[in-house]
């Protein structure tokens, strides 16, 4: 007898199909079931008496055609329901397996600490029955998600019904959470996918912000109970990406997350994870550059950098790359690598491209803060195609949340390479987001781009003026 497709033991057991993926099979994932993997060898099950049995048991107890078709007449009373539930699940799963699936990157789980994925725990908390909002988010964003993939008008409404209903059942929910002193994560899980819809639908430009902000103000006061196997840890990371880029666009928030708070009281961190820490300078250092972008008419800044504070983040950072390569090195392993045959860039994982970006944003952010000195930090090395090398590596296996987090690196390319040609490519990157599942973090960059564009060419064109009228006054 041949032997049966490989499958974990949990599939097995449940009769379900499994794709027998490693460590993890996918059912497992979508159910959050913990997946014991696949059994070694073939697996021969000889149900030859017990098939013959029951298929003779099965003949005498079929019954007409007729008694058939009645049955199944009363059991679907309205075949458009049918329909509507299938193509419901249908969305669901798509939005799980073509981006949900992309939440977690490779590598990331050493860093973050986490012992459970939020693709792990969202099958569960939407199916428990204690928050109807996440039902109606997580619906709204699949949803959204196919309307976008689809081209679909509507199912866009159908997606922005099912939005405005969410929201209502989360404002009931948050309202009842200020009353008892407690937000669930649930709650945040909520907000999160809110940002998502967001993302690609782009109802307004301050909605995004709004969203990841509500959901980091949301961690400010959560228990520590609340962090499953460290789910928060994983959405805490995804969240920090998010705040950076939206301070650089312009849309920040006047009130300060409390970070600290959140890495050592809600999620317990006794060890802070690698990537947390860069991202403290990386924001630091962000607010510093919009800091110096508030000028008066005459382009003077109204607020200078304090230069001890610049210093010591900057030997902060340089500091924490050379624990980072350290790191690897001891454990001989190379962060990246030139490949020989594709001639392209190569790293670790998903997650160390991701990380090297982050470190040469910061580089980029150092040589870009004006300061009231003639003494130049700027650095020889080209950090701009680094990021576009680490850029492509993640479109080659990752189209979700991996470029998503690739926003902020690829917006200071876009802002301040020295090259034309450098800026126009990532400028595309944005571009063709537009039509793809991330339109409404294209907007917010774009809108950024351009309005960088119109300063320049105002500052440009008032120089020439300048220039003009000194050359007037001296003939």
């Amino acid at each position: 007898m041949p032997s049966r497709t490989k499958s974990c033991a949990l599939c097995r057991k449940k009769r379900m199909r499994c794709d027998a993926t490693v460590p993890e099979c996918l059912m497992c994932v979508r159910f959050g079931r913990q997946c014991p993997g696949l059994t070694d060898g073939p697996l021969i099950v000889d149900m030859t008496k017990t098939a013959r049995y029951g298929m003779q048991k099965r003949k005498a107890r079929i019954p007409s055609t007729g008694i058939r078709a009645a049955a199944a007449a009363r059991s679907i009373p309205n075949h458009t329901s049918v329909h509507r539930i299938s193509q419901r699940g249908m969305m669901t799963e798509a939005f799980y397996e073509r981006f949900l699936t992309y939440f977690t990157s490779k590598g990331e789980g050493k860093d973050i600490q986490n012992r459970l994925t939020w693709l792990h725990r969202l099958p569960l908390l939407s199916t428990d029955g204690t928050n109807d909002a996440l039902v109606l988010a997580l619906e709204a964003t699949a949803s959204a998600y196919c309307a976008t993939d689809n081209i679909s008008p509507a199912l866009t409404r159908y997606a922005w019904d099912l939005y405005g209903k969410a929201l209502q059942a989360h404002s009931r929910f948050v309202a009842q959470s200020r009353s008892r002193e407690e937000v669930t994560i649930h709650m945040v899980s909520t907000s999160v996918l809110f940002s998502f819809f967001e993302a690609m639908q782009d109802t307004s430009a301050n909605a995004y912000r709004s969203h990841i902000y509500g959901a980091a103000k949301m961690l400010e006061v959560t228990g520590p109970g609340q962090c499953t196997q460290g789910v928060l840890c994983q959405i805490f990371y995804h969240l920090r990406t998010q705040l950076a880029f939206v301070n650089l666009t312009g849309w920040g928030n006047e009130r300060p997350v409390e970070v600290r708070r959140i890495l050592h009281e809600t999620l317990e961190y006794t060890r802070l994870p690698m990537f947390q820490r860069l991202m403290t300078h990386v924001t630091k250092l962000a607010e510093m550059l919009v800091m110096c972008e508030n000028v008066d008419e005459s382009g003077t800044i109204l607020q200078s950098v304090d230069l001890a504070s610049y210093l010591l983040v900057k030997t902060e950072v340089e500091s924490l790359w050379n624990e980072y390569s350290s790191a690897a090195a001891s454990s001989s392993e190379e962060l990246s690598w030139c490949d020989s045959l594709s001639g392209t860039t190569q790293y670790r994982d998903s997650f160390t491209a991701l990380t090297v970006a982050y470190f040469e944003s910061a580089r980029i952010l150092l040589a870009n803060i004006p300061l009231q000195f003639t003494t130049s930090f700027l650095d020889p090395d080209d950090h701009y195609t680094v990021i576009m090398e680490a850029s492509q590596y993640l479109q080659t296996y990752d189209i979700g949340f991996a470029y998503m987090r690739m926003a902020t690196p690829l917006l200071l390319v876009a802002l301040y390479a020295p090259r034309e040609k450098q800026r126009e490519e990532a400028i595309r990157c944005f571009e063709s987001w537009e039509s793809r599942s991330l339109r409404g973090i294209s907007a917010l960059a774009l809108g950024k781009i351009n309005q960088r564009k119109a300063m320049n060419y105002s500052q440009e064109k008032k120089r020439i003026s300048q220039s003009d009228l000194m050359a007037i006054m001296k003939t």
